[in-house]
């Protein structure tokens, strides 16, 4: 997989795996003949995949966001196909409510609260929700 979109993903995937949630099957493959863009595909237990893709010239920021934001598509939809709550990664602010967006915000990626805005964890650094 090229190095600029395993950069990016690498923190979701920590994301997923210390938050409790699915972990996809990753596999390289270049779907995609956009110069610039960088592709892999995520895979689900019964075989089900979903294309990931970074522009590799975007600032790492940047490709974190727009990685995490296609990974959390595919984890809501993993959830959902599993009969698990699909509000990955649930809101800090709001629980039970809706799932955290991912951003920039002060040249970091960060996961937000999409009502009111706060900026929660930085992605990578997601940890399971106390309950």
């Amino acid at each position: 997989m090229d190095s600029k979109l395993s950069e990016a993903l690498a923190a979701v995937l920590d994301d997923l795996r210390n938050s409790g949630g699915p972990i996809p099957d990753v596999r390289d493959a270049q779907w995609s003949n956009f110069p610039g863009q960088v592709t892999a595909m995520l895979y689900t237990a019964d075989g089900s995949g979903q294309g990931v893709s970074a522009m590799a010239a975007e600032p790492l920021p940047q490709r974190i966001a727009s990685v995490a934001d296609q990974v959390q598509e595919w984890a809501v939809e993993e959830l959902c196909r599993v009969r698990r709550p699909a509000t990955w990664p649930e809101c800090t602010w709001h629980p039970d409510s809706h799932p955290l967006a991912a951003d920039v915000r002060d040249g970091r990626a960060v996961w937000t609260c999409p009502r009111s805005g706060h900026a929660s964890d930085r992605i990578g650094s997601l940890r399971a929700p106390a309950r």
